[in-house]
């Protein structure tokens, strides 16, 4: 990896400490940094670039950070890797996007990508690298959209490091609780009728032994049942393309 954890913790530790100084510059003027995550995360990109990039620069020769239109945000000569960086925040509706530039991917063909998820008080974080990113990795360009594309996690995160954080997989957690589900159904079953079993060896009675032998029948077909709609939903998830959230860490 060209860029890892430590190389992340550093830049973000810059970060924090340059936002608490644009944060109190904002106050003095009567300003709220916050008031607008957009714009707040407009001001924080070309510091995130420049950190970034003095960061690399402590491992890496030929480190630059250009910011000028159709240059790379990041390039390292040394090993001619550029990288588009990207900062954003988890939106009112909880969901995040990671957009890019349409024409940059046409240009590019593949690039890599450096997300960074910042919490909206700016003191968490989680920081993904998306290696070698096509155009099919992201949705079609659609009108109004102003040029922008946004990624098809499905399809992106196949390609990513996680460098800072954490990344939850819903559809593991719902077919790991849906297997919990099916076992805790099985095991129900079979105690109850381990439970049936033993009376029936102690009474004689047809009636009582046919009605403990009709429990056994309808304990089976209400597991039957359960099973049934368990397997359709483990189905769903095992079909559905993806469903990711973000675990953002502090840096400390």
């Amino acid at each position: 990896m060209y860029i890892n954890r430590d190389d992340i913790k550093k830049t973000l530790t810059s970060m924090v400490n340059f936002y608490g100084d644009l944060k109190k510059s904002f106050s003095k003027f009567d300003m709220n940094l916050e008031s607008n995550l957009g714009r707040r995360n407009i001001f924080m990109s070309m510091a995130q670039e420049e950190f970034l990039a003095r960061t690399l620069q402590e491992k890496y020769e030929n480190v630059v950070s250009d910011g000028a239109p159709g240059m790379p945000d990041v390039y390292i000569g040394d090993i001619d890797k550029e990288i588009e960086c990207k900062l954003t925040t988890v939106n009112k509706s909880g969901a995040i996007s990671f957009q890019s530039d349409y024409e940059t991917l046409l240009q590019k063909e593949s690039l890599d990508y450096l997300y960074f998820i910042a919490s909206p008080s700016f003191d968490k974080f989680t920081v993904l690298l998306f290696e070698g990113l096509t155009v099919d990795d992201f949705r079609p360009l659609s009108p109004g959209s102003r040029g922008k594309v946004a990624m098809k996690k499905h399809e992106g995160m196949k390609k990513c490091t996680v460098l800072w954080g954490g990344v939850i997989n819903k559809n593991e957690l719902e077919i790991q609780k849906i297997d919990g589900l099916t076992q805790a159904a099985r095991d129900k079953f079979d105690t109850v009728t381990e439970q049936v079993t033993a009376k029936t060896k102690t009474i004689t009675a047809p009636k009582q032994l046919e009605k403990l032998n009709k429990r056994i029948e309808r304990e089976h077909g209400i597991l039957r049942k359960k099973l049934d709609r368990l397997l359709k939903r483990k189905q769903y998830w095992l079909t559905d393309p993806g469903k990711y959230s973000f675990d953002l860490q502090s840096v400390v």
